[in-house]
């Protein structure tokens, strides 16, 4: 997209010379779902599974090959733009929205380009923070990441599916503690069993889900703390959830103390450095206070 709001890409002609980079609703029509083979050839040629940085297993993105070889990205986003969210199933929609967030933002850092931490991309923005940067379309409405996450998919869409707490696997947001970016997009025929995988993986994975302590307690994500309400809602309690998919916490008491794992927002880079900026740690610890604030505020209204 060409966003006049970026400094000092300030004219299409001057993106397009940087990296390749057309509009990709340039001459889209309304369409069906998605060709979501599109998205899982852009994610196998440019996610490495089984990664590690800074201490945390994870897959990471080749976002500078990615930027050399966008046709495939541009080719699906052009689909997102086009499609119409209401001829689709529950699952094909909630299934293309997934792959939305996750498209979208692979084209956001492919764009921006932060060095260390996607909070690089909010002090470039006009909305000051890249969640709520209306950087995308999907079906002829441009949308920032939180539209499409808290105002498409958990306003309501999530819950009819019956995966309140297991979307959370499916999202990715460019950074080391996120849950995996999978190497395949999300299908409407396979959803259930692809989210419900991803949150095996997420909630297996030590390095971003620690599990028992001594004592006792559970020390989890900090995404069990920003959207615990998401996970109470699936189980009854976010002991109770996590258990379902660790069978190595079978034993955890429901009441059992819950601490959270710190979060790191650092770039999910083949050959990042693992670190975030001063700047961007302060964003970070700004962010967590927000997440809580608008989780909480968000599912007031959803229940009313």
């Amino acid at each position: 997209l060409c966003l006049a709001a970026t400094a000092p890409l300030t004219r299409c002609g001057s993106w397009r010379r940087l990296s390749g980079w057309v509009d990709p609703c340039d001459g889209s029509t309304g369409g069906g779902e998605p060709d979501h083979a599109i998205l899982t050839a852009v994610l196998q040629s440019h996610v490495l599974d089984g990664g590690q940085l800074a201490g945390i297993q994870t897959t990471l993105v080749d976002y500078e090959g990615l930027r050399q070889d966008m046709e495939g990205l541009r080719r699906y986003l052009s689909q997102l733009c086009a499609v119409d969210l209401e001829k689709l199933t529950v699952a094909q929609k909630l299934a293309t929205l997934i792959n939305a967030y996750n498209a979208w933002m692979l084209a956001m850092v492919v764009h921006y380009d932060p060095t260390d931490s996607v909070l690089e991309i909010s002090k470039r923005v006009p909305e000051g923070s890249v969640w709520k940067h209306k950087f995308g379309t999907v079906g002829g409405v441009k949308v920032s990441l939180d539209d499409i996450e808290h105002g498409m998919i958990r306003a309501g869409l999530s819950a009819e599916f019956k995966a309140q707490g297991r979307i959370h696997a499916g999202v990715n947001c460019a950074s080391l503690s996120c849950p995996d970016l999978l190497t395949e997009a999300f299908l409407a025929p396979t959803l259930s069993e692809q989210l419900t995988e991803a949150t095996s993986r997420w909630l297996q994975n030590p390095t971003k889900n620690p599990g028992k302590q001594d004592g006792g307690s559970l020390k989890l994500s900090k995404i069990f703390d920003w959207y615990g309400a998401d996970f109470v809602e699936d189980s009854g309690s976010v002991q109770a959830y996590v258990k379902k998919y660790n069978p190595s916490w079978s034993d955890v008491p429901d009441a059992a103390p819950i601490a959270f794992q710190p979060y790191s927002w650092s770039l999910n880079k083949v050959n990042g450095t693992g670190v975030i900026s001063d700047a961007a740690a302060g964003r970070s610890a700004a962010l967590s206070c927000v997440l809580a604030t608008a989780s909480s505020a968000f599912l007031a209204v959803v229940q009313m």
